[in-house]
């Protein structure tokens, strides 16, 4: 009896499978600090910023990467905390908010009027591997349009891309990358509204 148990034991055992545990990663991009040399052409007005537009691959908590210029996977062991469509219209809204430049900066869910909103598209936000797979780079591109909310009238549009090279070959990596490119994009845009503002 006791050695059907302990087989019985083992047979069981060995149909559990262990999963890989999954790593979660933030997009973060480095905060820009309110200056003094902003204009304040724009301290009387009001700006909300809209959920983002994206392709559906960057509304999920999928870590998509490209090989050979046309071949897209995901990391198996790797994913986002929130989605890419999520975290870069957040740290829209708080970079902006933080540069000063306007009145006030809102969520697109608050009921507040605002002068203008922003309506961003992010066109491209991905890792990139070499044929060779010996290196990697991101791309970031992103297209902002200031709508006047009184006219629905278009005030300015621009878009904004940046690359980085990865330092690692692999999901950390990539993502170092790509914080550090929408740092880039996000400077671009706050220097763009500054003069957008004048």
């Amino acid at each position: 009896m006791r050695e059907l148990l302990i087989i019985l034991g083992l047979l069981l055992s060995g149909c559990a499978t262990v999963k890989p545990t999954i790593t979660d990663y933030r997009i973060f991009a480095k905060t820009v600090q309110n200056s003094n040399s902003f204009s304040n052409s724009c301290k009387d007005k009001s700006l909300k910023i809209a959920q983002a537009f994206s392709p559906s691959s960057l509304m999920s908590l999928n870590m998509d990467y490209m090989e050979s210029e046309n071949r897209v996977f995901s990391y198996s062991q790797s994913q986002w905390q929130e989605s890419p469509n999520d975290a870069i219209t957040l740290e829209l809204l708080k970079n902006i908010r933080s540069a000063g430049i306007f009145s006030s900066v809102e969520a697109s869910k608050s009921r507040s009027k605002s002068s203008w909103i922003l309506e961003t598209n992010i066109e491209e936000f991905l890792q990139f591997y070499t044929k060779d797979m010996k290196s990697s780079y991101v791309n970031v591109v992103i297209t902002l349009t200031i709508i006047d909310t009184q006219t629905n009238s278009v005030v300015a549009t621009k878009t904004f891309s940046s690359k980085a090279d990865a330092k690692t070959l692999d999901a950390q990596g990539g993502v170092e990358a790509l914080g550090a490119a929408l740092s880039e994009v996000i400077s671009q845009n706050t220097e763009w509204l500054e003069r957008v503002c004048k």
